[in-house]
């Protein structure tokens, strides 16, 4: 069976577990996807966050520097939630568990 798209799989676990640090969605969903694991996924991650962020999708509500979760090096690291705009558009593409 084939796995939801991962941007379509964020925007569920938002959903269903309420907001979350990116370093965290990261390591949920590359678990999920079979394993994914590095610097790439995790980056791979952030960015797709950042287009679900600039399209209104999801906001970022708190923000952060740690090192130890970004691989050593001092990076921004964000806390996102579902906006309204989001559920709505789950809803009206069948994303809403």
């Amino acid at each position: 069976m084939a796995k939801l798209h991962m941007k379509g799989r964020l925007l569920q676990i938002l959903q269903t577990e309420g907001a979350k640090w990116d370093y965290e969605l990261a390591e949920l969903l590359n678990a999920e996807y079979g394993g994914l694991e590095g610097e790439y996924w995790y980056g791979n991650n952030r960015v797709t966050l950042a287009d679900l962020y600039s399209g209104g999708l999801i906001d970022a509500i708190e923000e952060t520097i740690d090192p130890s979760k970004s691989f050593g090096k001092e990076k921004i690291l964000l806390k996102y939630s579902l906006t309204e705009f989001g559920r709505q558009r789950m809803s009206d593409t069948g994303l809403l568990v």
